[in-house]
């Protein structure tokens, strides 16, 4: 897909907008999100549908590409753009192990959490043979905030992601001594003001486990 021209611009106006807020959506209408912003309407449906959705595609891709930008499924188990002024308070949670993001994980998912702990893996390099599928238990795995995933693109042009852990990742950007997990949750949950069910030590959907 060809970059459009007014990409540069639309990436300026999210980042503007991520900056200000410091968490957007990647797409959904929980709350305010890069699709949103760069189409100037709600989207109903998926984005990918939207007629600017080429234009969308390559924001993101300027944003995975982006310094100050990371990724995490923190918003109603959702992509979620991070501004790096978060970035400590999110490793903070990420990293407790609290009873929300342990309890009722298979074994499966408990085996994964475990190799993946140890070093980075790839999903596509993974001989699964477990009874859940494997997409499953590494969103799962995501929206708890046990892993932090990054989307790759192989050479036959499949999907496939690197999984790894919040420990090595905020280590590797030096992020310091993070706060405390009561900090950090109070600083996230004033950023979403009244809608803090969508996060995921609230939000129903990352309590529910893998069989």
């Amino acid at each position: 897909m060809a970059r459009p021209p007014e990409t540069t611009a639309a990436t300026n106006s999210v980042l503007a907008e991520l900056e200000r807020r410091q968490l957007l959506l990647q797409a959904g209408r929980e709350f305010p999100s890069i699709a949103n912003i760069v189409v100037g309407e709600e989207i109903k449906g998926s984005w990918w549908a939207h007629p600017k959705s080429n234009l969308i595609y390559w924001v993101c891709q300027d944003l995975d590409d982006h310094p100050r930008v990371a990724e995490a499924r923190l918003l109603a188990g959702k992509v979620t753009a991070l501004w790096h002024t978060t970035w400590a308070d999110v490793a903070a949670i990420a990293t407790a192990r609290a009873r929300w993001q342990l309890d009722g994980l298979s074994s499966a998912a408990k085996r994964l959490l475990a190799r993946i702990d140890a070093a980075d893996v790839r999903t596509d390099a993974l001989d699964w043979r477990a009874d859940e599928k494997l997409g499953d238990v590494c969103r799962l795995l995501e929206r708890r905030l046990l892993v932090k995933a990054e989307e790759l693109h192989t050479e036959s042009g499949a999907h496939a992601k690197r999984l790894g852990s919040w420990r090595r990742w905020s280590d590797e950007r030096e992020l310091g001594e993070l706060p405390s997990v009561d900090t950090a949750r109070a600083r996230l949950e004033q950023l979403v003001g009244d809608r803090h069910r969508l996060l995921p030590w609230h939000s129903g959907a990352s309590k529910r486990a893998t069989s």
